[in-house]
């Protein structure tokens, strides 16, 4: 891979990270649920840059768009750094999976679905097995409704970007430049 290459993959991944934390900034201030359950619509990113940029870079724009729910949940909220820095392999798995999902279907509903299996799991051994561990100050607040309220909250946020993506993706793939992602 050549240096121009690489750098147009920063670019890239870089701006679709800028558009998912925007996005999750935005969702999660005005979706905000419950002091540790917010809307968070970041995973658009993830989806178009596993479409238009492939398994690789989309992990890296889920681990980037990690940046506002870190700051959010884990820094100003109940997690804590350490307990909080868990969102970003969460979101990562969601790129990844996505990214190996959409070069087998032209259907980015199907991919999300299905790539966000694993960042669910995830999500939920997360608090019910090592947050509990590395976080004891948050086990007062970690019940099974607020566990499964996060994880009911995301299924239907990930149903919601799936068929917006149906929409929006081929749109946006027609706009961006010819050039910048391949």
């Amino acid at each position: 891979m050549g240096a121009r290459s690489a750098s147009k993959r920063v670019a890239a991944v870089a701006m679709f990270g800028a558009l998912g934390n925007v996005l999750a900034l935005l969702s999660t201030i005005l979706g905000n649920l419950h002091p540790q359950i917010a809307v968070d619509l970041s995973h658009i990113a993830t989806v178009f840059s596993a479409y238009m940029l492939g398994p690789v870079d989309a992990a890296l724009v889920g681990a980037v768009i990690s940046l506002v729910p870190f700051i959010r949940f884990g820094l100003l909220g109940g997690l804590g750094p350490i307990a909080g820095s868990l969102i970003f392999p969460g979101k990562a798995l969601t790129g990844l999976f996505t990214g190996i999902l959409a070069r087998r279907t032209n259907h980015p509903f199907l991919a999300l679905l299905l790539g966000y299996i694993p960042e669910s799991l995830f999500t939920w051994a997360s608090f019910k097995l090592w947050i509990p561990i590395i976080a004891p100050q948050a086990s007062g607040w970690i019940t099974d409704t607020v566990v499964y309220g996060i994880l009911i909250k995301a299924w239907v946020e990930i149903l919601f970007i799936g068929a917006a993506s149906e929409v929006l993706l081929p749109r946006v793939k027609d706009m961006v430049p010819y050039g910048l992602v391949d």
